[in-house]
């Protein structure tokens, strides 16, 4: 939804050629909007991860929490996900969209898949939502989707003013990827919670949320898809831990 809105106003900025106004006598130039607004994202970021970080009960998770994240990440360096992930964006926009710098309505599509797609976020904010009850909306457990959403809204406003309405497309594509990943996610639930697993995962998921955060606002450029795997380390781990008759 936020897509179509977005991508909805960026096509009215494309048809209207809207330029910025020149800032009033003795102003400087005002920070682009889409900047703007990113680094507002980033600091609501920080407050959805730092809110995450109070699931831990115990030492044994605290352990499990570090050496998740930890091993997650020399796995995901060593896979070089992260790269290959920006590489494959890349691939495909030259081979669908080319190399125009107007901008081709299959580069925009393509883009716009990519970007919204595939991430940390998606797969951290899918796994969080399978936690909500059936029979029952409790956004907290959609709030790391529902910051993804608003920097979608940011996102796909300023690529369908470049590239027009074939960003509207991917809409149906989000859906789809986003929809599968939470359908996996809850069938697992039971499992994840039998196994003390779930209040690891939300903490390290937290942790990846602060890394987003800090690319955001420009703090340092962190590699974030490469620490995806620490968000299933847990899992393995709690398992193991478990059939040994070690309290989570």
């Amino acid at each position: 939804m936020t897509v179509l809105l977005g991508g909805s106003i960026g096509l009215c900025l494309r048809r209207r050629g809207a330029k910025p106004k020149p800032a009033p006598a003795g102003l400087p130039e005002r920070e682009k909007l889409t900047d703007s607004m990113m680094a507002c994202l980033g600091l609501c970021t920080i407050f959805a991860g730092a809110s995450g970080l109070v699931g831990i009960e115990s030492g044994t998770q605290a352990l499990i929490t570090v050496a998740s994240l930890v091993g997650g990440y020399l796995i995901g360096w060593l896979l070089r996900l992260d790269d290959r992930v920006n590489q494959l964006g890349d691939r495909l926009v030259a081979r669908f969209g080319g190399v125009d710098s107007a901008g081709s309505p299959a580069e925009g599509f393509v883009t716009a898949c990519m970007l919204f797609c595939i991430g940390s976020m998606t797969v951290l904010g899918s796994f969080e939502s399978a936690a909500n009850p059936a029979g029952a909306l409790q956004l907290d457990c959609h709030t790391t989707l529902l910051i993804k959403s608003l920097m979608d809204f940011v996102s796909s406003t300023c690529l369908a003013a470049t590239f027009g309405a074939s960003v509207l497309l991917s809409a149906g594509f989000i859906l789809l990827v986003e929809g599968a990943l939470v359908t996996l996610a809850s069938a697992i639930q039971p499992f994840l919670e039998s196994i003390g697993a779930m209040p690891v995962i939300d903490c390290v998921g937290a942790l990846i949320l602060l890394a987003i955060a800090m690319n955001l606002l420009g703090i340092k450029k962190l590699k974030t898809v490469d620490y995806l795997p620490a968000l299933f380390l847990p899992i393995l781990v709690c398992w193991v831990l478990t059939m040994c008759g070690v309290a989570i």
